[in-house]
């Protein structure tokens, strides 16, 4: 009785399964979001270039070695958007904003931009604030999908989007 009502539960649940399937289904609002976080970066580059907005202090990308470049790609893209994501979206949202509520939800939309902007060690009040618009694209994405691996995706996207324009 235990294993056919365990069978015909997975079968009514709309949880996905694994990342590809999950991306299928989510493909619209994922995109979208790819496309704002690709957007947002490319703006603040764009205005940094032509001296509208200071540029961002970041020591660690001064040299031009091609070695760095690569360092800097895998550690930003692989360990530091997912390291960020899991404290920003996956650990919030699973602990303090579990209610299904409209007010659970939007609180848990700010304070993960908070907290995505205060993690990131912005070196000036734009950066913060670009990294706390990030946050509210990737905790949205998380709680549009109610998948973790969604979001993930999106910051990694962000991630080598902005160590490529850096």
């Amino acid at each position: 009785m235990i294993r056919k009502y365990v069978r015909e539960e997975k079968s009514f649940s709309d949880t996905a399964e694994g990342f590809a399937y999950s991306l299928v289904s989510n493909i619209g609002l994922v995109s979208l979001m790819i496309v704002m976080v690709c957007l947002l970066r490319i703006m603040v580059s764009y205005l940094q270039v032509t001296g509208k907005l200071p540029s961002f202090k970041n020591d660690d990308i001064a040299s031009s070695d091609q070695k760095v470049f690569v360092f800097n790609m895998i550690a930003n893209v692989f360990v530091v958007a997912v390291q960020q994501q899991l404290v920003q979206t996956g650990f919030f949202f699973n602990y303090f904003f579990r209610e299904s509520s409209a007010y659970s939800a939007v609180m848990g939309i700010i304070f993960s931009g908070i907290i995505a902007g205060v993690i990131s060690l912005p070196g000036s009040i734009l950066q913060f604030l670009m990294m706390m618009a990030l946050g509210w694209c990737y905790a949205l994405t998380y709680l549009y999908t109610k998948d973790e691996k969604m979001a993930i995706f999106v910051a990694m996207v962000s991630a080598a989007v902005g160590t490529i324009i850096i």
